[in-house]
């Protein structure tokens, strides 16, 4: 394209009027030039005004004013024509320079324009936005602005860079990062050319700066999430899995605690299961209601958001709540929590100890993080539950065959055959209905009623109540559940022979309640008969009774008073449940 002028039409039509000004004051004086002269300084006028369309109407071609004004007109035609592709030009560079502006603020690109020669660094407005830095308020020296905002420990080795990189034409690639004055770290990537002088040396440096933080941080995320399942796929114990993971989880963030807690949706208290924290914060394991730290965080993790405060004491959804937030040393937090049908079930919270601006991967991370753990944790839960349920079993098989063993000897050794068949029948049948109710229940604990409901379920008649089941919910493990079915068995067999079932008057209550002591508990079982004929204390021991009496007092360190009332057979059954037991069985099944 031909190199432009730098003057425009307008400037040269006025030097091309002063050319003819003396040939224009020549003919002022003569009349017959007058009319052509005022159409000519009308043109000159409407010329000073820009219009450029304007031309001089000539009246005789043939005089000096008509060849005149003919030059005019041709003159102006071209320079108008001049004009035209000038704005032409300028339009096109002015669109090519909003379209690059545009480019640079999608990609988010932020210039340097370095002068070797001077030393002078200009920045674009987009470089500014990506330090957080105000143009009218930055200092000039921009080098030294530059050297600041570095973080420290990437500050030598890019200085050593860039000096370099102004000796040398070869093209210049770097990541560092840098904090801006809000306390954030970004990422940036640097892409630089120098151009050179005739000599070769260079003169002119252009830099291109891209954040690339978002980038970066999803690697990092992605190695540490790697890394933590490799980390928790073999641990068995849902608690090593959790110290672990909170271990990782607080020494990867920097923050001053990591804990897991399960929650009551009913009461909104947290019960820490984990607790990880520094040696300067204190232990804080414990239960927590979570209505103390505001309505924002609890509506927050009800409908399963993550709960994110940067300052909570200065946070105005916290507003009223700051003093158990300050008691926790929790000014910064991020709280994920576990929503299973509806219900808040437990929480991953990781809090620091000063104002803290957590970044969008950072949360996302931690999210990332609690689900990971607590599908380990099922997975743990679930081995753990197979495993007890499978030495549960072998435990009970062997039991089991000792009983029918025992339910067998005694059974045929002697009477009528078919008397001894029935009544061993029966008994094996009593078992297999408890054994019904254990699978159901995955052998794990069983519902105390549901053993006597199926233990008393063939004698309850139609329209006739003859028995009565009455107790607090308690579930019992299969290794009480078992020798309980089979003495209420006994017990009911034994009130159809002799007892309360014997008479259409008869009734049976059972009843029992739980007695709290210093380290255990006890289960206090009563059989109460009423309205039957009149009982007299047997001579002898049955095998019944003696059933009882082993499976209960020798296998359970139970005791068991059979007392011969006239009015009816009183039973009483008394076994202790150690707390200590309760509590490693919550604890292998962590929940």
């Amino acid at each position: 394209m031909e190199e432009l002028p730098v003057y425009s039409a307008q400037g040269i039509f006025y030097a091309f009027i002063g050319c003819i000004a003396l040939a224009v004051a020549w003919f002022a004086g003569r009349a017959s030039a007058q009319r052509p002269l005022a159409a000519f300084n009308q043109a000159v006028d409407r010329w000073r005004k820009g219009d450029l369309q304007t031309r001089i109407q000539v009246f005789d071609p043939h005089t000096p004013i008509g060849r005149l004004s003919f030059a005019f007109n041709d003159m102006a035609a071209k320079l108008s024509l001049r004009e035209a592709e000038r704005e032409s030009v300028l339009r096109v560079l002015r669109e090519g320079e909003e379209r690059l502006q545009i480019a640079q603020d999608v990609a988010g690109l932020g210039i340097w324009d370095w002068d070797h020669l001077t030393g002078e660094i200009s920045w674009s407005a987009q470089m500014f936005q990506l330090v957080g830095l105000d143009p009218a308020t930055a200092d000039a020296n921009l080098s030294l602005v530059w050297r600041e905002l570095i973080h420290p420990e990437d500050r030598a080795w890019m200085e050593q860079e860039v000096r370099r990189f102004s000796r040398t034409l070869e093209p210049l690639a770097a990541e560092y990062r840098i904090i801006r004055e809000d306390g954030s770290v970004r990422w940036l990537l640097m892409r630089g050319q120098s151009l050179p002088d005739p000599s070769g040396k260079p003169v002119r440096t252009v830099i291109v700066n891209l954040d690339v933080t978002s980038s970066k941080d999803s690697e990092v995320r992605e190695r540490f999430l790697l890394a933590l399942s490799d980390k928790i796929r073999d641990p068995d114990r849902p608690d090593e899995i959790l110290m672990m993971v909170a271990e990782a989880l607080g020494s990867h963030l920097g923050v001053n605690r990591v804990g897991y807690g399960d929650v009551d949706d009913t009461t909104m208290v947290l019960s820490t299961l984990v607790d990880w924290h520094t040696e300067d914060a204190p232990d804080v394991s414990g239960r927590y209601p979570l209505r103390s730290f505001g309505p924002a965080l609890c509506g927050d993790l009800r409908s399963g958001r993550a709960a994110v405060f940067d300052d909570a004491l200065s946070d105005p959804r916290a507003e009223g709540h700051y003093a158990a937030y300050a008691a926790l040393d929790c000014i910064a937090s991020i709280s994920v929590p576990l929503v299973k049908e509806g219900q808040l079930r437990a929480a991953l919270y990781i809090h620091s100890g000063t104002p803290r601006r957590w970044t969008q991967s950072e949360i996302e991370l931690v999210r990332d993080v609690a689900e990971r753990t607590w599908a380990a944790v099922e997975r743990a839960k679930s081995d753990a539950r197979r495993r007890l349920l499978i030495n549960e079993l072998n435990h009970r098989v062997k039991n089991t065959l000792a009983t029918v063993q025992s339910i067998a000897a005694q059974s045929f050794k002697a009477g009528e055959p078919k008397l001894a068949r029935e009544t061993f029948e029966a008994r094996l049948f009593a078992l297999s209905k408890t054994h019904d109710v254990l699978t159901r229940e995955n052998w794990e604990k069983v519902n105390l009623h549901d053993i006597a409901e199926e233990a008393m379920a063939p004698y309850r008649r139609e329209q006739v109540e003859r028995f009565v089941i009455d107790g607090p919910a308690l579930h019992v493990p299969p290794r009480i559940a078992l020798p309980l079915a089979m003495a209420l068995h006994e017990l009911s067999t034994n009130a159809v022979k002799y007892g309360a079932f014997s008479a259409d008057s008869g009734r049976v209550a059972i009843h029992w309640d739980l007695i709290e002591g210093w380290d255990e508990k006890t289960l206090v079982l009563q059989w109460q008969e009423t309205g039957g004929p009149l009982v007299r204390t047997p001579t002898r021991k049955g095998f019944g009774s003696r059933l009882i009496e082993r499976s209960l007092s020798r296998e359970l360190s139970g005791k068991v008073v059979l007392d011969y009332r006239a009015s009816g057979l009183m039973c009483t059954i008394s076994l202790p449940l150690p707390m200590a037991q309760e509590s490693l069985a919550r604890a292998a099944s962590f929940g």
